[in-house]
């Protein structure tokens, strides 16, 4: 009987070791500068800013003592991080850090949600300002350096972290970096490690802010995309031609909150022939399943078709231009009965390969659908979902062998030239095609608003790396601790001769970290920037599918790889987190042996 009592001792003090390990991994993550400051707090026998320590004649002295240490320490870090919101608001400039991307929408995902949800006669009772904190989500709330580029902020301040580490006291560095020299097996291992798993991380970032830049380049702000009741996407739309009579000459005149607007909003006309004509794009959307030649064992892929009533219109209404080549005619075939096709960029190139050629080019044929087809154009839409699909004339040859004679999709834009209220614009005439339009039920969305909804797949992709890179980090700092801990298992006496010298415990735990970031961040900004020149040079890219959502459905698409100046900096910190972690335990037990024992 008396064992269980022991037992159960031991296991709650295993429980609090665990969550005390824990907490200082987190500890950890903090900079090192703010954590030597407060460092007397806990040992008042080591002293930071000085040689000597001063003495505590009484518990109110030290306890003062404690929370000066305490207070330098916290006064540290929000100065360091004051300069780096600062410093990163003054880059916020496209040159300079371009657009938030994948980044900030991580961060407004996790800061969109209110501090607290109380009921309005508590809020009634509070002043203003406990209002609106109780109100306002906080991603509105933090400085908007600290939302949509985090990661500067966090990499500025570690760079800051160093300088003040430089002041604060004497470590032995070229001892240190001596050793990694020494050691050039063991640290070109563990530099090749580091190089491989930053790399491949950087690499997917990259597909991910590929597929981001993708969905954003296509919905144009001042479109308006309009779909069959009930159609999860254009795929499954299924509009007649009764449909879609009057659609363009709608007028909305509340916007999508039943607000009344200032001008009714409509779709907007171009002149062609001395006649008015609407910017409304009637299209049929396909997905063909074609057989890949040359393939053993036979293999499928799906091609992405689209079918334009007008090529001009369709063209001006998503903003497309030829890079090459001209738009198929009216008829939609050539003299030998060809069927005329307008390619996108990426598609190009996966058909060029069944050709053995890196892209088809005006005047290629290919065969799909048991027809002939001859390119008359390449589209610069690179960059865009059109990228992936193939574009032709409305008629029976297409209609009847793929088995949609009915439109799927409208595209209209509204006559709204101003780029500050586009979106506005779209959303308004959007939502009195849905709720107040009556000849015919439709489902209408603001382009941008329907390409958003693509981006739930991003969304997907981007956990899942997160995911990826929580698990590859572990094993990159459960070696980097193995690295560190054979390394100073082989330098024992070297740290006593430290200590005899006057270096003291803080200091050595500052140098082996450092010696770990050192190994670490020169393998990372190895992986990092080898992944960026080799995307920048050759522009991988990768073919992927963006799901609408409910009922199925989506868009398959060729997206660029794009690792940008944002990702290289996320790699960078990555490096940085990973090296701080793995070597954290190591100079721990290198902090805390005894000179004697150290010298035995």
């Amino acid at each position: 009987m008396r064992e269980i009592p022991a037992m159960l001792l031991r296991f709650a003090l295993r429980i609090l070791r665990f969550f005390g390990t824990l907490f200082l991994v987190g500890l950890s993550l903090l900079p090192l500068s703010a954590l030597l400051l407060a460092y007397p707090a806990i040992n008042p026998q080591e002293s930071v800013l000085s040689d000597t320590v001063k003495p505590r004649r009484n518990w109110f002295i030290a306890l003062l003592l404690s929370l000066q240490s305490l207070l330098l320490g916290a006064v540290i870090l929000i100065v360091m991080l004051a300069v780096a919101v600062e410093l990163t608001t003054m880059m916020m400039t496209p040159r300079i850090l371009g657009d938030s991307g994948i980044f900030g929408n991580l961060a407004r995902g996790f800061l969109g949600m209110k501090p607290a949800t109380l009921p309005p006669e508590t809020l009634a009772k509070m002043s203003p300002q406990l209002q609106y904190f109780f109100n306002t989500p906080l991603s509105d709330q933090l400085p908007v350096a600290m939302v949509e580029h985090w990661p500067v902020v966090l990499l500025i301040m570690y760079l800051l972290d160093i300088v003040f580490l430089a002041f604060i006291g004497r470590i032995p560095l070229s001892y240190n970096l001596r050793n990694v020299f020494v050691r050039w097996k063991v640290t070109g291992l563990t530099l090749a490690a580091f190089a491989f798993v930053i790399g491949l991380l950087v690499f997917m970032l990259g597909f991910v802010k590929g597929m981001n830049d993708l969905t954003e380049n296509t919905g144009i702000p001042g479109n308006v995309f309009v779909l069959s009741e009930g159609a999860p996407d254009e795929l499954f739309s299924n509009l007649g031609y009764g449909d879609l009579d009057n659609v363009d000459r709608v007028k909305a005149e509340l916007d999508a909150n039943d607000n009344a607007l200032k001008k009714p909003i409509g779709v907007k006309t171009f002149q062609r022939d001395g006649k008015p004509v609407f910017l409304a794009s009637r299209e049929t959307y396909y997905v063909i399943n074609q057989p890949i030649k040359g393939s053993n064992p036979p293999k499928r892929r799906f091609v992405q078709l689209r079918s334009l009533e007008d090529a001009e219109v369709g063209a001006k209404v998503h903003e497309i231009k030829l890079q090459s080549g001209e738009w198929f005619s009216r008829v939609g075939v050539d003299n030998s009965s060809r069927i005329q096709c307008v390619l996108g960029n990426g598609v190009a190139g996966t058909l060029g390969a069944d050709a053995g050629k890196k892209s088809l080019e005006v005047g290629d044929e290919f065969e799909m659908g048991d027809m002939k087809w001859i390119v008359s154009g390449v589209m610069a839409a690179e960059g865009t979902t059109f990228g992936s699909e193939i574009w032709v004339q409305r008629f029976d040859r297409i209609t009847k062998p793929f088995g949609k004679d009915r439109y799927t999709t409208l595209v209209m834009r509204v006559d709204d030239d101003n780029p500050k209220t586009q979106k506005f614009s779209s959303q308004a005439l959007a939502a009195h095609l849905s709720k107040r339009y009556t000849q015919q039920k439709l489902k209408a969305f603001s382009e941008p608003d329907y390409y958003a909804e693509l981006t739930k797949t991003n969304k997907q992709f981007l956990y899942a790396i997160i995911f990826i890179a929580a698990v590859m980090s572990i094993g990159g700092v459960f070696g980097m601790m193995t690295t560190m801990f054979a390394s100073i298992n082989q330098r024992i006496r070297d740290i006593g001769v430290l200590r005899l010298l006057g270096f003291k415990r803080w200091q050595l735990l500052v140098s082996f970290m450092l010696e770990s970031l050192v190994i670490a961040l020169i393998g990372g900004g190895i992986g990092t920037l080898s992944m960026f020149l080799f995307t920048q040079i050759f522009r991988p890219s990768a073919t992927s599918t963006l799901s609408s959502g409910g009922g199925g459905g989506g868009k398959n698409f060729s997206v660029v790889v794009d690792v940008n100046f944002q990702i290289v900096i996320v790699g960078i910190l990555l490096t940085l987190v990973m090296g701080r972690l793995g070597g954290l335990v190591p100079a721990l037990s290198a902090m805390r042996m005894k000179v004697l024992d150290s010298l035995r």
